[in-house]
């Protein structure tokens, strides 16, 4: 039973761990006029949190994972929303998204086989 509590215990700390650092982050995003997104915000606030001993691992791993474990979820209203969009409003701006989706894909795939070279040679 009093293992259970403490379970429960550490969840509603990892959920308000989190959730308090999203909102931190809203924060800063809007003193930063908006320039830095409010959950990229919230991570790096989470991430100093968590090396100043605020927060501890143990209290936002069980939330995490649980968040992770059901991540597919949170794709689907951005899907749904892509595929709402009418191709026909798109039709000007093809080339340039093109252009975009490719040189991104190539950014990322230069920058994981640099990042897992080095990683390798360790």
């Amino acid at each position: 039973m009093l293992l259970r509590v403490r379970k429960i215990t550490l969840f509603a700390l990892g959920c308000g761990s989190l959730v308090l650092s999203y909102y931190l982050g809203m924060a800063l995003s809007a003193l930063a006029s908006g320039y830095i997104s409010p959950s990229v915000a919230g991570m790096v606030v989470l991430f100093a949190l968590l090396k100043a001993g605020v927060v501890r691992e143990e209290w936002i791993k069980a939330p995490a994972n649980l968040l992770l474990e059901n991540l597919m979820l949170f794709f689907i209203p951005v899907t749904a929303g892509v595929a709402l969009i009418s191709f026909s409003s798109l039709k000007a701006d093809v080339i340039s998204i093109i252009i975009a989706a490719t040189l991104s894909t190539w950014f990322v795939l230069w920058i994981v086989g640099a990042v897992t070279e080095k990683i390798e040679r360790r």
